[in-house]
């Protein structure tokens, strides 16, 4: 017989870290904050369960639309697992009982803000006939109140309204504390009396889904995360590709500063003979012309809205892909905000990304050139 030795030179992965036993026995209550708090190692800690035979923790994510989708995905999957070992899943009848108890559960999720800081919050009242009964609310953080949409889904069309929504923006909407959905949207409404302007019909109306707002101070669902950001190194350099993420990829200034960096382009171009422009005059003009739009267009005011519209999309990025890209995603913020008055905005990629997109984009619909437009002249054609 010939026994196999193995060389001294093959290298074995290492053994990823055991769970501590609180996680493992962790039960039906306490699962999604379990899964939470491990980040991306959120399906190994469903495996770790389905080891332990942990079926109610199991159960509880895969009937959870709002945990986060590998952990939920994994859940799912591990039920018919555990099925096989003869395990028994608690029963959806024993979670009606205790809402019948409850009378209507209340839950909110949150989609993140868009370029112009409006977002979406669905806060719901579960009864114990297994209807939510919805409303969705459209806030804009310098303006109030959008918009004020009621309905009413079963699970299974709640579950396909958040697939539609994963479908249209890249993310499922993650689940938050009903305390800061009414928060955010009690300051919404209060910018209409500020402003003096009108909230929108159908507010009322919705009085016991969307308040009253806690009179005590509500934790940001990220500061109740406790993301360590000082793991995120380099996070900064690299934060144009941020743009990356469906929660930042809508993100564009506005279309007159979008209008007023061409101009400027075109200003530093001129129009000579639309082929005299060599690669390095275009690249170095458009830079400048970034640099400045960027400083012009990120004054103080506008950074302070955007770190704080960051750190909202955190909530989703965190739900979505885990603690690490989240606090990428702070470090960020924090740079945005630091030096309000003396620090040049063009010094975040995060900032300067945004014009670099927008010229990206009028280049593509302009067939892969941008026609800058020359003061008394026909627009110049610019290669990208």
């Amino acid at each position: 017989m010939t026994k196999r030795i193995p060389s001294a030179n093959t290298k074995t992965s290492p053994e990823p870290a055991a769970f501590a036993q609180n996680l493992v026995d962790v039960g039906e209550d306490g699962a999604k904050k379990a899964v939470l708090s491990v980040g991306d190692r959120a399906a190994e800690l469903v495996e770790a369960w389905v080891a332990a035979k942990n079926a109610a923790a199991v159960a509880a994510i895969a009937r959870d639309d709002g945990a986060p989708a590998p952990a939920r995905k994994a859940a799912r999957r591990a039920i018919n697992v555990l099925k096989s070992r003869g395990v028994a899943i608690p029963d959806r009848s024993n979670v009606a009982r205790v809402a019948a108890k409850q009378a209507e559960q209340l839950q909110a999720w949150f989609l993140p803000p868009d370029s112009t800081g409006a977002c979406v919050l669905i806060v719901a009242a579960h009864s114990p006939a297994g209807r939510y009964r919805i409303a969705q609310v459209v806030v804009r953080d310098v303006q109030g109140i959008v918009q004020v949409v009621p309905f009413e889904l079963s699970g299974s069309q709640l579950s396909g309204y958040f697939d539609a929504a994963e479908k249209r923006t890249g993310s499922r909407p993650p689940e938050v504390p009903v305390a800061w959905a009414r928060v955010k949207i009690a300051a919404a409404r209060a910018l209409h009396k500020k402003n003096a302007t009108i909230e929108p019909l159908g507010l009322d109306a919705q009085a016991d889904l969307v308040g009253p707002a806690p009179t005590d101070p509500v934790v940001h669902p990220i500061d109740e995360a406790k993301i360590d950001v000082s793991t995120a190194t380099g996070a900064v350099a690299e934060s144009a590709r941020l743009h990356g993420e469906p929660e930042f990829a809508a993100w564009l200034p506005t279309s007159e500063s979008i209008r007023n960096l061409l101009e400027k382009i075109g200003q530093t171009l001129g129009s000579p003979g639309e082929k005299d422009h060599d690669q390095a005059k275009v690249e170095a003009a458009v830079r400048d012309a970034v640099e400045l739009a960027t400083d012009e267009f990120f004054t103080p005011e506008v950074r302070e809205l955007i770190a704080a519209r960051m750190k909202d999309a955190a909530i989703s990025i965190l739900a979505r892909v885990g603690r690490d890209r989240a606090a990428a995603v702070l470090a960020t913020a924090a740079a945005v905000m630091s030096g309000l008055i003396t620090s040049p905005p063009h010094e975040v990629p995060f900032l300067q990304g945004f014009f670099q997109k927008a010229l990206a984009l009028v280049a593509a619909q302009q067939g892969g050139q941008l026609a800058v437009p020359v003061p008394d002249k026909e627009p110049a054609i610019v290669p990208p």
